[in-house]
């Protein structure tokens, strides 16, 4: 008989797109990556969003990393309904077991001067869990 699979087996999100922007899941040698490109300008991008980052999320909490890198340098632009999915993502972060939470480090580039300011609120919200770069 073959080796049981075990219960708990995730596998990293697929990633997603709309008609200006698109996020996906990478895993190099510095860990975890999300990688958001394009112009999030849409009315609604959390119902493409949210799917995604619960997804990156559980998988996450899954296999107990400490941190992911969220970057956002080739985000020409991010709406401020965008920017709710990644209060989203911190609230679930904070809903988390203690001993589960990670950590968020958002990569950005001085080039786009919306990204400092959106980052330095969205950083006051998530006090406990992210960082900007």
């Amino acid at each position: 008989m073959p080796d049981a699979i075990p219960a708990l087996v995730t596998l990293p999100p697929p990633p997603v797109a709309a008609d200006k922007y698109s996020a996906a899941f990478d895993h190099d040698a510095h860990g975890v990556r999300v990688v958001f490109r394009g112009t999030i300008s849409s009315p609604d991008p959390g119902n493409v969003l949210n799917p995604f980052v619960d997804a990156v999320h559980d998988h996450l909490l899954a296999s107990g990393a400490p941190e992911a890198r969220v970057d956002l340098r080739e985000l020409e632009f991010c709406n401020s309904s965008g920017f709710k999915s990644f209060i989203h993502w911190i609230q679930r972060i904070a809903e988390a077991p203690a001993g589960q939470r990670y950590k968020l480090r958002f990569l950005s580039t001085p080039e786009r001067k919306w990204q400092r300011t959106s980052l330095l609120a969205l950083s006051c919200y998530g006090v406990n869990s992210v960082t900007i770069e």
